[in-house]
């Protein structure tokens, strides 16, 4: 599992918060700001310039209309009108024409026609003419006695109209119809006022521009076709739009001409540039994000001195930590503070000293302990020798005939002489142990060979007991790199356990296999068991006698002299040589199983001493 250093944890506690605030403070910030911008500050630019449009065209059509009725009142206009069919020549429509251009020299219209009262036009004397399709129904209307006003499209122009009846002796006798185009002239002039850019459409044809750009217009033009306007469709409904042009974004309103047929589509378009009228948003933005990132770098950088006001110590501290556990118990601890960091570091040197002075106490204890095991068994051995040569002596009839009983109780006597000299040996070398002498030969070895010779010899030491010893060695190709000798003495001192443990008839069990680099030998026998409190203790080298006095009573068998633990002291202090462990589980009346977990090779070992 991953763990995170103590200076990353307050790293990212001292960052996390203004970080936080900072980008809750950035995105409201811009949010608000774009919006602003975007509704409030260019929409209700547009919904203003629409209002001034449509508020223009409605003043051009009062003009006209007025402009109209002031002439179809004049008595030169409407007289000429009340001549009948039959009283007309090419002198009357030429009269007509030379009226109606001096009418015209004063409202300097677009359009400038005289019908009759059938419909006919007399004459049109403006700049522009209109088409008898588009303005047959208007005149109807007009003379029937009805005012019209209305948009008129003509050759593909719009031309703001207003037609006007003229009446004579109270009766219809004809209509006067005036126009003023809306076109490229309008748009310049309603930009020059709105400082926007207008456009107008006929049925998708542009009738009149302000859009200087090519790509602009043909943008605009795709725009309005792939709406695809319908008769019954509000366009007021649509809103603003945004057009990406050829070089700027367009933010655009879409409406239909006052007045104008919803059979056709007669429109106007309001745009404003969104690009410099977000230059204050963007603005903002870089403004907002270059607080961002100094806030980000002033609490990064005050994260990391405050991370080291605390770290610092608490890293002397925890070298002084691991160099105590090594041993070393004068490394410096260098924290002088008056805060409660420097109070631990105080706490933590006097607890080192007193953790000295009780460590070098144990270890002398050890030494003693060590030296008089060692001095002990050398003793034992002198009168042990000396008993086995008079049992010799005794056994070779030397000192007089041995009769059969004799025999048998010299024979006894030589077993226990042997497992006194086995007992003395183990002594010397759990001294060496204990004393730190105890030094290996680490070499390449194939484990089988190791395993199958400690049991074999484990069998010989209980070959008087009628116990089943299995072995299975698996995934056992690669040699492991360990001291051989020492390795086979702990497997022996485990197997010979489990056998004395075992009552005849029963079973043991070594299996010996590799696994993720590491050498695991098990012995599980089928023996009494042992209790937790014992095994704890055999594990540990804490024995009392009197426990295993009562072992030997309840369970009837003979632990002799490896029933003193010495034989798991070994194979434990020959498995952490080796940078292993010796691990154990049992239970009363139910067997016992013993693991030696070694490491494969000595990188491994080293790792593991470290």
């Amino acid at each position: 599992m991953t763990r995170i250093s103590l200076r990353w944890k307050i790293l990212l506690l001292a960052v996390l918060t203004p970080l936080t605030l900072g980008l809750a403070t950035f995105v409201t910030v811009h949010r608000n700001v774009n919006d602003h911008v975007n509704s409030s500050s260019i929409h209700e630019s547009l919904s203003h310039s629409v209002s001034v449009f449509e508020s223009m065209l409605e003043t051009r059509s009062r003009a006209l209309a007025g402009g109209g009725q002031v002439i179809a009142r004049d008595p030169r206009f409407f007289s000429l009108l009340m001549l009948g069919t039959s009283q007309r020549d090419y002198r009357f429509v030429a009269t007509v024409k030379g009226m109606a251009s001096d009418f015209n020299r004063i409202t300097q219209t677009d359009l400038f026609e005289v019908v009759d009262r059938h419909g006919r036009l007399l004459a049109s004397v403006g700049a522009a003419a209109s088409h008898v399709d588009g303005r047959t129904p208007m005149v109807r209307t007009a003379l029937r006695g009805t005012p019209v006003e209305g948009i008129l499209s003509a050759n593909g122009q719009h031309y703001q109209v207003a037609l006007t009846p003229v009446s004579a002796d109270g009766r219809i006798v004809g209509v006067l119809l005036l126009g003023a185009r809306i076109g490229e002239s309008l748009a310049t002039q309603l930009r020059s006022q709105m400082y926007c850019e207008v456009t107008f459409f006929s049925d998708s044809k542009v009738t009149g521009t302000t859009l200087s750009k090519p790509g602009d217009l043909a943008a605009l033009a795709k725009c309005v076709e792939t709406m695809a306007i319908k008769p019954s469709d509000d366009l007021s409904k649509l809103g603003v739009i945004q057009v990406k042009g050829g070089h700027d974004v367009y933010l655009t309103l879409v409406r239909r001409i006052p007045e104008s047929d919803a059979g056709t589509a007669q429109l106007y378009v309001l745009q404003r540039s969104f690009d410099p009228e977000t230059s204050f948003l963007h603005l903002m933005q870089k403004d907002m994000f270059l607080l961002a990132a100094l806030a980000f770098l002033i609490a990064l950088l005050s994260g990391w001195v405050f991370s080291e006001q605390i770290l610092r110590p608490v890293q002397n501290l925890v070298r002084g930590a691991h160099e105590m556990e090594r041993g070393n118990y004068e490394h410096p601890v260098e924290v002088r503070r008056g805060d409660e960091l420097g109070y631990l570091a105080e706490r933590f040197v006097e607890m080192r000293r007193r953790e000295q002075a009780y460590v070098s106490s144990l270890e002398q204890t050890a030494r003693l302990k060590s030296q008089f095991i060692s001095g002990t068994s050398h003793e034992l051995r002198t009168p042990i020798s000396v008993l086995g040569g008079y049992r010799d002596l005794l056994a070779s009839g030397n000192l007089g005939p041995v009769s059969p009983k004799q025999a048998e109780v010299l024979k006894a006597m030589g077993d226990y002489l042997a497992k006194l000299t086995q007992v003395a040996e183990d002594a010397t070398q759990v001294s060496q142990m204990k004393g730190e002498r105890l030094v290996l030969t680490f070499e390449a070895c194939a484990v089988e060979p190791i395993v199958r010779r400690a049991v074999g010899a484990a069998l010989a030491e209980g070959a008087t007991r009628k116990v089943k010893v299995d072995v299975e060695c698996r995934r056992l190709e690669a040699p492991a790199e360990v001291d051989g000798a020492s390795l086979a003495k702990a497997i022996a001192h485990l197997v010979s356990n489990a056998i004395r443990f075992t009552p005849d008839g029963g079973r043991v069990e070594v299996a010996a296999f590799v696994r993720d680099q590491r050498l695991r030998i098990e012995v599980r026998d089928s023996g009494v068991g042992i209790a937790e409190d014992r095994l704890h203790a055999l594990l540990t080298d804490d024995i009392p006698a009197p426990k295993l006095q009562d072992a030997q009573a309840s369970s009837g068998l003979d632990f002799k002299s490896s029933g003193l633990g010495l034989g798991l002291s070994i194979a434990r202090a020959i498995a952490e040589a080796h940078g292993g462990t010796l691990t154990a589980e049992s239970r009363e009346g139910q067997g016992s199983l013993f693991v030696l977990d070694l490491p494969v090779t000595r990188e491994e070992q080293k790792r593991a001493a470290a």
